[in-house]
Parts: C-alpha cells; structure tokens; sequence
C-alpha cells in the first residue's frame, strides 16, 4: 500500500478508504472479526506506514473510516452511540499514526 501511494502520489488521491480486507467482508463472522475492517481493530495493516506514505506524497484529499457490516444494509453496531464511539476508536489510532510518524 505505501509504495503504491507514493506511486500514484496526491494529485491521482482525491480520497482514500481506511478499510481493511477481512473475512467479515462476505460472510457472517463474530463481531470483533467483523470489525476487523476498521482501523485499530487487530487487523494485520500498520496504518503507520499508510499515513506516513500519504504525508510523503503530501495528501490532502479526504479519509474516511469504513467497512462492510454482513450482511449488507444494517448498521455496523446496534445503536448510533456505538458506531459513533468504534468510529471514534478508529479515528483515535488513525491520530496516534499520524503522531508516531510526525
């Protein structure tokens, strides 16, 4: 992922998915796999090297933590209070990414 970031570089880099593959992606799993997905979760990605790549290149598109609740079309967690506070979660190693590769 680094090497292609700094390949394509910022202006082919309008925006970029913090997600990443698992095998909550298309089938039914327990939760903390499917959640996986999202950064700071105990996926196998170091975001460190993501984010120091992207400020290599000097990105300056928009971010966005995502990922795909199975099956399709329900929300990643029951109530609004908890996808806001594992999003929050996500942001929060997102940010101490950032910091670490300052």
């Amino acid at each position: 992922m680094p090497a292609l970031i700094r390949e394509l570089g910022a202006a082919q880099l309008p925006f970029i998915y913090f997600q990443e593959h698992s095998a909550g992606i298309s089938g039914k799993v327990a939760k903390e796999i499917e959640m996986q997905q999202m950064p700071g979760y105990g996926g196998g990605l170091d975001y460190r090297l993501i984010v120091k790549a992207l400020r290599d290149i000097r990105f300056t598109g928009y971010a966005s933590i995502f990922m795909h609740p199975t099956p399709r079309g329900i929300p990643i967690l029951p109530t609004a209070a908890e996808v806001t506070a594992a999003i929050n979660k996500s942001r929060d190693y997102v940010e101490r990414c950032l910091k670490e590769t300052a």
